[in-house]
């Protein structure tokens, strides 16, 4: 299998294992274990003007993203329309953090700033959860080579969207107004092995008035070994805007031939 490597992977660790072991004439044992660290980098060739936009009312196109794409041995899937437009799943994004005042025109794929709106994120994926449409199978799945081989699940880092602290601070959007104690916005992570349930590790990015306000590092190795990962977000106001922010995805890719 050809992958299609629209990101940069990072293959992190001092060294990849590699073992090598003969049991006899005809028996032969590979073993190649690494660490790999998907970071979305904004320097890279994404072809971005071909891809859909979102525009503040300033008229700057501050967020453009790319959905359907797949980084080594790592696919991230997303449901689009017709018209290729971005219905739900996991897209692509790159553009300015955001502040999230009440006056400002919300957006689902900018990354929340609590001082002030600026640049230093860059490049990263937004996760938007719908019932609307019919969502991909599975959010992410890892393509494993053969039964013998294996990918665990390690890290996640998680964010809000901008528009996400306008609707819970100051109601933007809301019927019901701003968030009161009780009322949340939780990510639901769950692993997938064999078209099972491995673990699952929740988040929660909005909680009555706290929220997450800056990159949140979120430990999943309770997952345990994966080759898929689906992705839930849900809320207790049902016109919550259901998206949010990941980057820094971790795994423990371990491939076996004999």
């Amino acid at each position: 299998m050809k992958f299609n490597l629209m990101k940069r992977c990072a293959l992190l660790g001092a060294a990849a294992l590699l073992l090598a072991a003969c049991f006899g004439k005809e028996d032969y044992k590979s073993e190649y274990t690494t660490q790999i660290l998907i970071r979305f980098e904004p320097d890279y060739d994404y072809q971005w003007d071909q891809f859909n936009h979102d525009f503040f009312d300033d008229g700057k196109d501050t967020v453009s993203f790319h959905a359907n794409f797949s980084i080594g041995p790592v696919y991230h899937f997303a449901k689009l329309d017709d018209d290729g437009g971005f219905q739900g799943g996991i897209a692509l994004a790159r553009g300015r953090d955001t502040v999230a005042t009440p006056d400002r025109k919300p957006s689902r794929f900018a990354v929340y700033d609590k001082n002030y709106g600026n640049k230093k994120t860059k490049a990263y994926a937004v996760f938007h959860d719908t019932t609307a449409v019919l969502m991909p199978e599975h959010s992410i799945q890892v393509y494993i080579p053969n039964v013998a081989s294996s990918c665990k699940a390690s890290v996640m880092c998680v964010h809000n969207v901008q528009a996400a602290v306008q609707a819970a601070v100051h109601g933007v959007g809301l019927e019901g107004g701003a968030f009161q104690a009780g009322d949340h916005l939780t990510l639901t992570v769950i692993g997938i092995r064999n078209s099972a349930e491995t673990g699952r590790k929740e988040v929660k990015l909005i909680d009555g008035t706290q929220y997450v306000s800056e990159w949140k590092e979120v430990d999943l190795t309770p997952l345990g070994m994966v080759d898929a990962i689906d992705l839930r977000l849900t809320s207790s106001r049902p016109d919550f805007p259901l998206y949010c922010c990941l980057d820094d995805m971790g795994y423990v890719y371990n491939e076996i031939y004999q």
